[in-house]
């Protein structure tokens, strides 16, 4: 697309963290490997397309490893255009030369991957990561199992969808998840493991999916936010999220359904309220595509009207990540942090993947903690926190102050109470919507607020972590 501000991005940053290290040669040209020759003449093209001059990169000799990291951290220098993201149109976010160049940047990674050596192995054709987690003590000291058996759609069901690409161990998944949601699930009146607690569960994908193929997929959900889904989302909801649908389901190739057993509407409406998603960032583009993938199969079985009132039922809980669309097929609420003053200090993914909307629901006051906005939906909630000038907080090392390098990205503002702010309105708010919507409520209901966090429930938590890591080591 004409005038992409982010090919002159992209074209500084190759100058930067290629070509200025590299070695030129201007009476030879260098032989590359072909999948470095079809990467660059797809960023070439890329440049084109967008009015800049191309990359004369044959005649300079540079070290692959540093161009698989250039091809890798594309988001990156994206996220920290902070002038571009000022005055961002939104139709430059999501362009389609912009998702090819993506698409291509993961294959070089894949094919790249194959001969350079290091521990990470991408690949692209890879599925979601399920776990079960025991909160019976609590988030600090969860157990985390491969799900193996069929999901209850008669309970409460809590879905994490994390944007971590994590190896197949506990111990790693049980660190990530402590640091992002702390003192978020340990109201053990509701996440318990009995008829009528929630049961809680985390959906990532592995290490081998390269940070470029979930990009693509990211942008393309941002793009084609109406119905797209990918192999992968499908295959997760077939596997895990038959039971909320209907009984006995077969099918006939792809994803057509030949037989079934339906549910009543009334029962199918309960069914999809017992499903509710917590989301992070760009784990939030990954549970659009499932519910999209489960729409996709319920109306075939129910048809449009029904099932688009059914999933209404849903509710979708995300911090970093604004609505896709005015009309979600789900009900939700949508949580980010901003500073006050953020000429040159914006929430990068936020503003990134919806300016539009980020401009307008920001939160402009001096005197109120949150800006909350209504979707045209009447379903969905926009909450814009504003960022706190310092933020205190206890781990597993003691008093630590957050170094949000992003803005207002960082987990850390909601997850955990903030020992600087007595009210912790943010944190308070942020819990009640998660322990309200587990418990089936829907609308504003979800916002009101719970009883705030004891002082001793966290510092006792950090305490246990601590004890945790040192017997893990």
């Amino acid at each position: 697309m004409q005038n992409n501000p982010f090919a002159g991005v992209f074209r500084q940053a190759f100058e930067q963290d290629i070509l200025k290290t590299a070695i030129l040669l201007p009476a030879k040209k260098v032989e590359y490997a072909p999948r470095v020759h079809h990467f660059m003449s797809a960023l070439n093209a890329f440049l084109r397309q967008c009015g800049e001059r191309p990359i004369l990169y044959q005649h300079y000799c540079f070290n692959e490893v540093k161009l698989r990291e250039y091809a890798l951290f594309l988001r990156g220098y994206m996220r920290d255009a902070q002038k571009v993201l000022a005055s961002l149109e939104q139709k430059y976010a999501i362009d389609n030369d912009l998702i090819s160049l993506f698409g291509a940047a993961g294959k070089y990674v894949v094919a790249s991957n194959r001969q350079l050596t290091d521990k990470r192995v991408f690949d692209d054709n890879v599925g979601y990561r399920f776990w079960y987690m025991d909160l019976h003590r609590g988030l600090s000291e969860a157990v985390y199992q491969p799900v193996a058996e069929n999901l209850n759609p008669r309970r409460n069901n809590l879905f994490l969808f994390m944007p971590f690409r994590l190896k197949d161990n506990e111990q790693i998944l049980s660190k990530w998840m402590f640091k992002n949601m702390r003192q978020t699930l340990d109201n053990k009146d509701i996440f318990a493991d009995d008829a009528n607690g929630t049961k809680a569960y985390v959906v990532h994908f592995p290490i081998e999916k390269s940070r470029c193929s979930n990009i693509t997929s990211l942008l393309k959900t941002l793009r084609y936010s109406e119905n797209y889904f990918e192999s992968q989302d499908m295959d997760f909801v077939r596997q895990n999220w038959l039971p909320f649908l209907a009984e006995c389901i077969e099918f006939q190739d792809e994803n057509k359904i030949k037989k079934v057993i339906p549910y009543t509407p009334v029962e199918l409406m309960q069914n999809l309220r017992h499903i509710t998603i917590f989301s992070y960032c760009a784990g939030t583009a990954n549970a659009h595509r499932c519910l999209n993938a489960l729409h996709y199969l319920g109306t075939q079985i129910y048809g449009e009207k029904t099932m688009r009132q059914a999933m209404q039922n849903v509710f979708v809980c995300s911090y970093g990540y604004l609505p896709l669309q005015p009309h979600s097929l789900y009900s939700g609420v949508h949580f980010y942090t901003h500073a006050l003053q953020d000429e040159m200090r914006r929430e990068p993914f936020v503003n990134l993947n919806n300016h539009a909307l980020y401009e307008q629901t920001k939160n402009k006051s001096t005197v109120m903690p949150a800006q909350i906005s209504v979707m045209p939906d009447g379903r969905n909630y926009v909450v814009a926190l504003t960022l706190a000038d310092k933020l205190l907080y206890t781990d597993a090392s003691g008093l630590q102050e957050l170094r949000d390098a992003e803005f207002g990205h960082n987990m850390t503002n909601v997850n955990t109470p903030n020992l600087l702010n007595r009210d912790n309105y943010a944190h308070r708010l942020f819990k009640s919507v998660i322990e309200n919507s587990c418990k089936g409520l829907r609308g504003k209901n979800v916002l009101k607020l719970n009883e705030p966090v004891e002082t001793a429930k966290v510092l006792q938590n950090a305490v246990i972590w601590s004890q945790r890591r040192q017997i893990s080591s």
